[in-house]
C-alpha cells in the first residue's frame, strides 16, 4: 500500500500534463459465452446489450448443446476432455460427406440451440460470433471412407489414450467442404459477423505445423508447402463460404503458430483475417474466472480499468470480454458479467490517462458501489486485492487454479503421505478425473500437471506467497465489513469469492510441497512400514515436522473452505449439473460433499507418516 501511495503522489505531480485522448471510433464488443441454457443466455445477452450505445455487440454462440460423447474413447482419455466441448461448423451443419459419421440427433440439438440463441440476439439487436475449430479431428470411419483426406495427427501423445487425425486442408476437396459448411452456417445464421478459428491445439491441427504435439506431421504430398499458403487457403475457403452464404465476416485465427510461422502467415492472409495474438486493434479484458476457476464472482476492477486505457491510447476497434472458462465448461455469474460490463461502459465513455486517472476512476466506482460512508475503505480494499493478485502471479505463476486445483483435483482430493493406501471405494470420487494417462501417476504424483511437473516458490513458507494470501484475506475482510452500501450484497459475494480463491491457492501450495517432501523420501516410501530409531531426538527424521505442518495446514484449510461453502459460497462454484457431466475440467455437483470426504480421509490417515518417518523422542 505504501508503494501505491508513492506512485499516486508521483502521478499527482504529472497529472497536469496528461491529456486524455478522445475515444476512438465505433467499437466491437465481443463477449465470450458458454451457456447451454437459453434462459441464462438471454439474461447474459441483455446485460451485454448495455454496450450497444458504444458500438457493435457480438456474443459467441458457437457452443455445443452437450459434450461430444462420440469422440471419447472407452474408459475416457484426459486429452480428449480438452476437445469435448470444442465447436466447429461440422457439428452444426455437417457437409453431406461428414454427416454420416456424426450423431444426427446430437447435431440437431446443437443446431436448435444455435438458432434459438441467434433469435435472442436478433430480438435484442445484437450480432453473433462463432467459435469454429475447423481443423478439428474427425472420426476414424470418415478417413476409412476418404483416406486421401487424412491430415496430421493432432492429439498429445503424453496426454491421450487414442490417436486422432484432422483432415488435410491442402486438399481442395477439404476446402470445398469447409466452404460449403461456412455458406450454410451464414445462410442459417446471418447474425454471425466474426469467426474465431482455433488451430494446432485442443483437437485442431494443420499439416506440418511446428506446434503439433506429436511433432510436425502429415501426408507426404504437402510436406514442402509453406504454412503461409496453407493458412491463406484455409482462410479463403472460410471467407468465400460466408460470402456465398450472404455476407462477409471477420476471421480471427487463434491457437499455436510457433517458430515464426505467424511471421510467414500474416502477410499472406486475405482481407478481413487476423491472427489474434498479433492484432493491435484488439484488447482482452473480463473477470478472473479462469484465474480463480472454479470460483465465480472474482473481478479486479483496477486491472480492468488499466487494460481498457489502451482502447483510448491505441487504435483499438475490438474489445473481447471473457467471462467464460477455458474449454467451454462454464461461465462466470451473471452479476459478475454485469459488473465487468459496467466498468467497461464507464471506461469507454470516460477514458483514463495514466495511473492517477485510473485511481480516480476506481474511487469513483467505490463511491458508486459503497456509498460515501464506505468509499475510501472500499477503494483501499480494491487496491489491496489488486496487489495481492499481482503478487501471487509474480511469486507462484505455476499455481494454476484450473489445472492444479481442478484437473489435478487438489481442491477435493485428500493430501496423504501414502496416497496408495486408499481403498478402492475411497478413490472414485476424485481419481478418475485427475488428468493423467497413467492411473498410478494420477494417484501418486500430486504435481504432475498434464504430463509436466508444476513449479512453485523456493520454500513452503515463502514470504511473497504468504503476503499475497494475507493481502487477499485482508481485502475480503474489508469487503465483508461494508454495511449500508448500494451494492452490499455483491460486495459480500466478492469477499466470499476472494476467500475461496485464497483457499484454493493455499491447497495448491500445500500439495506442491507435500509432493516435494515425498520425493525426498521415495526410497523410504518404496518399502514397507518400519520402526523408528530409539535415539533421542527433538525433531525426528528429516521432514517429519514439516509434513505435520503441511498436513495440518491443509486439513484446517479444507475445513475452513467447507464452512465458507456452506454459508453462501456454494452458489459461487462452477460444477456439473449431474454426475455424468463431471470430468477433468468440471467438478461434480456435490462440491461440499467432496470436501467433507477429503477431510474425513485426511483425518483417517493422520498417522501414516509415522510408519515411515521417525517422530520426535524427547
Amino acid at each position: 500500500m505504501v508503494e501505491i501511495i508513492k506512485r499516486v503522489m508521483l502521478c499527482t505531480c504529472l497529472a497536469a500534463s496528461c491529456v486524455v485522448p478522445a475515444a476512438g471510433g465505433e467499437k466491437t464488443f465481443l463477449f465470450l459465452n458458454s451457456s447451454r441454457d437459453l434462459k441464462e443466455f438471454r439474461a447474459f445477452a441483455e446485460v451485454a446489450s448495455r454496450l450497444k450505445r458504444y458500438g457493435q455487440v457480438q456474443i459467441d454462440i458457437g457452443v455445443l448443446a452437450d459434450k461430444s460423447w462420440y469422440e471419447m474413447p472407452q474408459g475416457g482419455s484426459p486429452w480428449h476432455e480438452y476437445a469435448a466441448q470444442a465447436s466447429c461448423m461440422a457439428k452444426f451443419f455437417p457437409h453431406p460427406a461428414i454427416a454420416p459419421y456424426i450423431p444426427a440427433e446430437w447435431v440437431l440439438k446443437n443446431r436448435e440451440l444455435l438458432l434459438a440463441k441467434a433469435a435472442v440476439l436478433r430480438g435484442l439487436g445484437l450480432d453473433a460470433a462463432f467459435s469454429s475449430d475447423d481443423t478439428h479431428f474427425l472420426p476414424e470411419a470418415f478417413f476409412e471412407k476418404y483416406p486421401t483426406l487424412r491430415g496430421p495427427r493432432v492429439d498429445h501423445p503424453r496426454r491421450s489414450k487414442r490417436e486422432e487425425f484432422s483432415w488435410c486442408v491442402d486438399q481442395k476437396q477439404t476446402r470445398d467442404m469447409i466452404e460449403w459448411m461456412a455458406a450454410e452456417l451464414k445462410r442459417q445464421v446471418p447474425e454471425i459477423k466474426t469467426i474465431m478459428s482455433h488451430n494446432n491445439d485442443a483437437g485442431a491441427g494443420l499439416c506440418w505445423a511446428a506446434a503439433l504435439y506429436s511433432g510436425p506431421n502429415g501426408p507426404a504430398h504437402c510436406a514442402g508447402r509453406s504454412q503461409g499458403i496453407r493458412v491463406k487457403e484455409l482462410a479463403e475457403a472460410i471467407q468465400q463460404g460466408f460470402e456465398m452464404g450472404g455476407g462477409k465476416v471477420k476471421l480471427r485465427l487463434d491457437g499455436n503458430f510457433w517458430q515464426h510461422e505467424d511471421d510467414i502467415i500474416a502477410p499472406l492472409l486475405p482481407p478481413g483475417t487476423v491472427i489474434s495474438g498479433r492484432d493491435r486493434t484488439t484488447i482482452v479484458t473480463g473477470s478472473l474466472f479462469n484465474d480463480a476457476y472454479p470460483i465465480q464472482g472474482l473481478i479486479d476492477p483496477m486491472a480492468i480499468i488499466s487494460s481498457l486505457e489502451k482502447s483510448a491510447e491505441l487504435p483499438v476497434s475490438t474489445i473481447v470480454i471473457n467471462t467464460s472458462s477455458w474449454y467451454k465448461r462454464s461461465d462466470d455469474s451473471l452479476g459478475t458479467v454485469a459488473k465487468v460490463t459496467e466498468i467497461i461502459q464507464d471506461c469507454v465513455a470516460d477514458p483514463t490517462c495514466g495511473l492517477m486517472s485510473q485511481l480516480q476512476k476506481l474511487h469513483k466506482l467505490a463511491l458508486r458501489w459503497g456509498g460515501e460512508a464506505n468509499a475510501d475503505a472500499l477503494f483501499q480494499a480494491f487496491l489491496r486485492m489488486h496487489e495481492a493478485l499481482r503478487l501471487k502471479e509474480a511469486v507462484a505463476p505455476g499455481y494454476s487454479n484450473l489445472y492444479c486445483g481442478v484437473s489435478a483435483r487438489h481442491l477435493t482430493r485428500p493430501l496423504l503421505f501414502r496416497p496408495d493406501v486408499l481403498a478402492a471405494d475411497e478413490e472414485p470420487y476424485f481419481l478418475p478425473y485427475v488428468f493423467n494417462v497413467a492411473e498410478s501417476e494420477a494417484r501418486n504424483d500430486y504435481i504432475d500437471i498434464h504430463g509436466e511437473r508444476m513449479q512453485g516458490p523456493a520454500s513452503w513458507s515463502d514470504r511473497g506467497l504468504q503476503q499475497a494470501l494475507r493481502g487477499a484475506l485482508s481485502a475480503a475482510q474489508n469487503l465483508e465489513g461494508v454495511t449500508g452500501a448500494p451494492e452490499e450484497e455483491w460486495l459480500k459475494e466478492l469477499a466470499l469469492s476472494l476467500k475461496m480463491w485464497a483457499s484454493e491457492v493455499r491447497s495448491i501450495h500445500n500439495f506442491y510441497f507435500a509432493q516435494l517432501l515425498r520425493d525426498r523420501h521415495k526410497d523410504v516410501l518404496s518399502g514397507g512400514p518400519r520402526r523408528p530409531s530409539k535415539e533421542p531426538t527433538w525433531t525426528g527424521d528429516s521432514d517429519y515436522l514439516e509434513w505435520n505442518e503441511i498436513q495440518r495446514d491443509e486439513f484446517d484449510n479444507v475445513n475452513e473452505l467447507i464452512e465458507i461453502v456452506e454459508h453462501g459460497g456454494s452458489a459461487l462454484v462452477a460444477r456439473a449439473r449431474d454426475e455424468r457431466h463431471e470430468d477433468t475440467f468440471l467438478l461434480g455437483p456435490d462440491f461440499a460433499g467432496a470436501l467433507r470426504q477429503k477431510s474425513r480421509l485426511m483425518r483417517r490417515h493422520w498417522l501414516d507418516v509415522q510408519d515411515y518417518l521417525g517422530s520426535p523422542l524427547k
